[in-house]
């Protein structure tokens, strides 16, 4: 029986809760630094800020701290599920586990970052396999028999770059061996690309991925923006899903995803992240806004009469086809970042909906205090409008109350 009854007043909303299907808890530290730099330069964003951060989460209680402050943002932010990469260290990534356990909450599907070559701290096959084997089984302790799980496991190479087919064929039987989520990076940039070919030659990433085991139903595969022909019909076919990365999509991928088309042409499975810290935000409710302008710059065009001489200008496109091709409204981002987040993570039947029988995360959107009411002489004051108007000018203020799992 319910202790006590919550009412909404007409300028709150009760959503479910939002889900992150692709972040870098490790990486919260520098948050905000980086983006002007290239991915996988010597002193590009890897190199100079991710490498030498997360070399920093070995120590137990380093990790433990930043971890807690992570936390701390997903949830004053309405995240109540997120999919986390932590670094190659066994301690670090127990901390982190060990963190959501003893808070409650948000859920977190954990990662241990595989590497074992071209990269700092790079860990021999051997013993990466043996690592991620090992934080799979005390992960599975620490959550006991939650359904849905407080905190899952996530088999993580890191990409293609800085992982042998050894420990990708490894981390694939890992995956198999206990039924696994995973979740890796693929198709983000041109260079990554041009050097992942010269890796694996004569295949794609989705290629490799589905020959070591690791293309599977609950895959999360960020970015996908520069997807080669065929790699979306292996995503589908598999069950995978796409993690799109709007922001940090802009900076590094310097393209948007199509995810209208992924969606409804190739029938690829879509839901939406924050991408911390190539994306700078923790807040779900700016990936969404930014997935909205990402939908728009697929759209851009030129008058032909313009001055600027490019790819954009000329009248054989047509605005109407644009815009049933690839635009987002603020609610299509709502639903990536809840009901499609908790699909990708396999979890539809639990999370993502009120739907009775599943899980009770949740969120209370409040208009107030960003979002003022002009009374009768106000406009675009009624209840969907004002919800669109929290998607695109609230922020952690407008996140009035938070539950996961009915608890608050």
């Amino acid at each position: 029986a319910c202790d006590s009854v919550v009412r909404l007043s007409a300028r709150e909303f009760l959503v479910p809760g939002l889900v992150d299907v692709h972040t870098h808890a490790s990486q919260w530290p520098f948050a905000g630094t980086g983006v002007d730099r290239p991915l996988m330069a010597e002193d590009g964003f890897l190199a100079k800020h991710a490498f030498p951060t997360e070399g920093r989460f070995g120590e137990g209680e380093t990790a433990r701290r930043w971890y807690e402050a992570f936390l701390d943002e997903l949830v004053r932010h309405g995240t109540t599920t997120a999919a986390c990469y932590a670094t190659q260290h066994p301690a670090g990534c127990d901390a982190l586990v060990d963190a959501v356990a003893r808070r409650g909450g948000p859920r977190c599907f954990a990662g241990l970052v595989n590497m074992d070559r071209l990269c700092p701290d790079s860990v021999e096959t051997a013993q990466s396999l043996a690592d991620a084997e090992a934080f799979v089984v005390r992960t599975r302790e620490r959550n006991g028999q939650r359904h849905p799980p407080l905190v899952e496991p996530v088999v993580t190479p890191r990409f293609l770059p800085t992982c042998t087919e050894p420990l990708l064929a490894g981390l694939g039987a890992l995956a198999e061996k206990y039924d696994l989520p995973t979740q890796t990076h693929i198709s983000e940039t041109v260079d990554e690309l041009d050097f992942s070919a010269s890796l694996f030659p004569g295949r794609t990433d989705a290629e490799v991925l589905r020959d070591c085991g690791l293309l599977r139903s609950r895959t999360l595969l960020a970015h996908c923006v520069h997807l080669a022909r065929g790699e979306a019909d292996l995503i589908r076919a598999a069950g995978a899903a796409i993690a799109h990365c709007p922001m940090s999509n802009f900076f590094f991928a310097k393209q948007a995803l199509p995810v209208k088309r992924l969606v409804r042409d190739f029938g690829v499975a879509v839901a939406l992240a924050t991408d911390v810290a190539g994306g700078y935000s923790p807040s779900m409710l700016h990936a969404m806004r930014t997935a909205v302008l990402a939908s728009k710059t697929l759209q851009f065009k030129r008058d032909r009469r313009s001055v600027f001489d490019d790819d954009l200008r000329g009248d054989d496109l047509d605005e109407d086809a644009l815009r049933d091709a690839h635009d987002l409204t603020h609610l299509d981002a709502l639903h990536l970042a809840t009901a499609a987040g908790a699909a990708a993570l396999g979890l539809a039947d639990v999370l993502g909906t009120f739907d009775p029988g599943k899980a009770f995360d949740a969120v209370v959107l409040a208009a107030d205090p960003t979002i003022k009411p002009f009374g009768p002489l106000g406009t675009a004051e009624a209840p969907d409008d004002l919800l669109n108007k929290i998607i695109c000018l609230g922020d952690d203020r407008n996140v009035a109350r938070v539950y996961v799992a009915g608890a608050r």
